[in-house]
Formats: structure tokens, sequence, C-alpha cells
């Protein structure tokens, strides 16, 4: 890893602690949101990932919600420092501060064994803080003799998770916060409404696309294809949502999010995962103007996967494409076309 000093990396991180409080629209501060529409690539794995964008949230806070609602608040730690370090689950089961300095995160990542020494961004401090205060609840609770120094704490047990308890209720959550919380309901009862939902839409999925095959020859009739998938999702989801709730949108405690389950660009039915906030975090740094080494500097990835990363992302981004044309118009009109 390129040396870099603190201070460099600290005035990094304000600046996208800047782009999350300060980018608006319409007046509104800027949120995240995960687009099913513009994945951003993930080079490693091949399957799309998140994206940013200067609206109301539509996946981040519903998925930590609905972590929250069903007492796992554990997961949505993860997930925040997930999006600001950037570092992958493995990591960040086993995360501890090995910080003296407050307001600092310093850890140490298992593949490449260096020490990172980041800021710790404004949203992040105040959400492990409420942690803290949660895991010494959970040590009276339990009757605990201690607690353990990792960040993430399995509500069970008062233990850090083992990866296949923790991606299961990744998973759990993430079913809740698409098909939603009714204001009914028991947070167990959310829970088993929320994986039979999920169950059957994997079991009939194949049945949902079939009348609109996938033509492999012709790759407009393909995107048109992969569009009408999309659009048979969505209804699906929408029909399940309305007959739960009789149509009345204040029979919902949390309100279901239908952007974490989508259709990638094969055409398959595919849902967001925990590793991609990974990349949305290397996608954050690029959009706040970090160069690739300093980027590879906080997250810990190689120069070549965070280039893959920010290539993909750019080249989906659509302002940016809006605002190439606007400068090829001047340009043009520089050079003597008119019309």
């Amino acid at each position: 890893m390129r040396k870099q000093s603190w201070l460099a990396v600290r005035s990094d991180f304000d600046r996208v602690d800047q782009a999350l409080r300060n980018v608006a629209v319409k007046g509104k501060p800027a949120k995240l949101q995960f687009s099913a529409n513009k994945p951003l690539f993930n080079g490693a794995t091949g399957r799309p990932g998140l994206v940013f964008k200067t609206s109301s949230p539509a996946a981040f806070s519903p998925w930590v919600a609905a972590a929250d609602a069903i007492d796992r608040p554990s997961i949505g730690d993860s997930f925040h420092l997930a999006l600001f370090t950037g570092q992958r689950q493995t990591d960040r089961l086993i995360m501890r501060n090995e910080s003296d300095i407050e307001g600092r995160h310093t850890f140490r990542q298992s593949k490449t064994g260096e020490l990172v020494d980041i800021k710790e961004a404004p949203q992040l401090s105040a959400r492990l803080n409420s942690s803290r205060a949660r895991v010494k609840e959970l040590k009276l609770r339990l009757q605990l003799d201690k607690v353990p120094p990792e960040l993430v704490v399995n509500e069970d047990n008062g233990e850090p998770y083992d990866e296949s308890t923790y991606r299961h209720w990744v998973s759990t959550a993430r079913a809740v916060a698409v098909f939603g919380f009714l204001a009914r309901d028991s947070a167990r009862q959310a829970i088993v409404r929320a994986e039979r939902l999920n169950a059957e839409l994997i079991k009939i999925s194949d049945k949902l696309f079939a009348p609109f095959p996938l033509d492999e020859e012709n790759k407009a009739q393909r995107a048109r294809t992969v569009d009408q998938r999309k659009r048979v999702l969505s209804e699906w989801l929408d029909a399940q949502a309305a007959r739960d709730s009789n149509g009345d949108e204040t029979a919902w405690r949390l309100k279901p999010c239908p952007a974490l389950m989508f259709v990638n660009g094969a055409g398959d039915l595919d849902q967001k995962h925990d590793q991609d906030l990974r990349d949305t975090c290397v996608m954050l740094l690029d959009r706040a103007g970090c160069d690739l080494l300093t980027i590879c500097d906080i997250t810990g990835h190689s120069y070549r996967s965070a280039q893959t990363i920010v290539k993909h992302y750019r080249a989906r981004n659509a302002a940016r494409a809006d605002s190439g044309i606007d400068r090829l118009e001047l340009q043009v009109r520089k050079e003597g076309m008119k019309g």
C-alpha cells in the first residue's frame, strides 16, 4: 500500500462526508440510492453493485432500517462500516478499533496484514456510539462477564458473528426490506412473511419470465426483453404489497423497498449484496474527487480492482455523458458548424 499521511486521508474523508451532506437536488440533501437500472459492475464477482444518486434513499437506509426493526442492529452496524471504510465482509466481522485517538479508526486487514488508519466519518461515529450502548445493554441482559472487542456483535450470544450466521441475517433483513414490515406484525411475523414471499418469487421466477425469452443473437431485442422482465418483476412486487396492505399506505411500519430485488443485465432475478457496499465506498470516494491511489489507501483494494469499479461506474454516469455532449456542442460551434 502506498504510504500517505493520515492528514491527506482525513481530507479525502472530509470530502466524502461533504458529498453525503451537501450535494443537493431541488434543495434536498444528498442521499444514498441503489439502482437496478444503472448498476455498478463488480469486476471481481461479475455481478451488479450499487450506485450513488442525489435523491431520497432507496435501499441503504431501508435495509439498515429493516435490520434495526427485526432487532438486528448489528447488521446495520456492519453496513455502516462497509460504507465508511470500504472493508471486506470478513474484515468487518473481526474488526476492532485499535486507535487511541478519538475520531480516528484504526484496524488491520486480514488479507494484506496492513494497518489502516483513517478518520472516522461522523455518520459512522454516531452509529458506533449507538452500538457501544447496545452492547453494554446486551452484556447486562445476557449476564456476560465481558464483551468482545469486535465492533459487530451478535445479539444472540454477545459474540462476534460467524460468517454463516451473519449471511443469514443479512439475507433476512434484505427480504424484510424488499417486502416491507406491516404495522400489525411482530418482528417474527414480518420475517416469516418476507421469507415466504422471497421463496415464492424465486420459485416462480422462471414462469414469470417465460413470456420474455432472451435472444442472445440480437442485442437490441435482448435489452428490450430484459426491460420487460424488469417491468413484470416490478408489477409482481407491487401486487404483493397492495394485497397485503389492502392498498393502505398507512398499513406499513416499513414500506417495501423493491430496489433490493432486481433483474440483472443477464436477464436473471438478482438481489443486492452486502459486499456491494464495499464497491459503493469506492464509487463515493471517486465521486468526492479522490484519486485511485488514495481510494486504495482507504479501502485496501488493489489499484486494478479499484480502477475497474470506477471505470464501470463512470461508463454508466448519464450526467457525465450529458455534460460531455454539452461540451461537444460548444466545441462544434467554435469550429464553425451551425444549425
